[in-house]
């Protein structure tokens, strides 16, 4: 498979970034269709397609399904961007060992204050469903998982706090005009 040819045209190094590794762990093909999804985005059938292949090679690694979740999230399919957000929050969840839903886990379950790669991923990502759910207008709920972000991530390393008091003082402000 070689560079999409608008990209090839502008980029003489396409065909190398292509072939770039950054996740020893993930089939070099599905790699390289994560990546041509990437040079494909303004032509969404060619990158949907790329998407698809990479699910196909290795569609439980965490790299497909955060792919996934961003180009749902970018191109405004929020929808499919909460699917993917659930998949890849269950994957984190079980890195932790922790329970797979997330109103279920209390701040004794890991070591939410650490530095930790998988601490952090775990509530960036319960940041992002939060995130979804409030873009699909489920403000409830959206509002519940960044509240429990905030619980969780007590050094506020995610910086949900301000984002939470953002969205409830317009929610307030919201109400006093009616």
């Amino acid at each position: 498979m070689s560079a999409p040819a608008a990209f090839a045209d502008s980029r003489p190094n396409a065909e190398a970034w292509l072939e770039g590794r950054y996740h020893e762990d993930l089939a070099p093909e599905a790699e390289r269709a994560i990546r041509a999804a990437g040079l494909a985005w303004a032509r969404p059938q060619e990158a949907e397609r790329h998407l698809a292949e990479a699910e196909r090679l290795a569609g439980d690694h965490l790299a497909v399904m955060i792919a996934r979740y961003r180009y749902a999230l970018y191109t405004h399919d929020f929808a499919t961007a909460l699917v993917q957000a659930e998949r890849v929050l269950a994957a984190a969840a079980r890195r932790l060992n922790i329970p797979a839903d997330w109103r279920e886990v209390r701040a004794g379950d890991a070591d939410f204050a650490s530095d930790a790669p998988q601490v952090r991923f775990f509530l960036f990502v319960l940041q992002a469903y939060g995130y979804v759910l409030l873009r699909l207008d489920r403000l409830d709920e959206g509002t519940d998982a960044l509240r429990r972000v905030t619980e969780l991530d007590v050094r506020d390393q995610t910086r949900t706090r301000i984002l939470l008091k953002v969205i409830l003082d317009r929610a307030q402000a919201a109400e006093g005009q009616e």
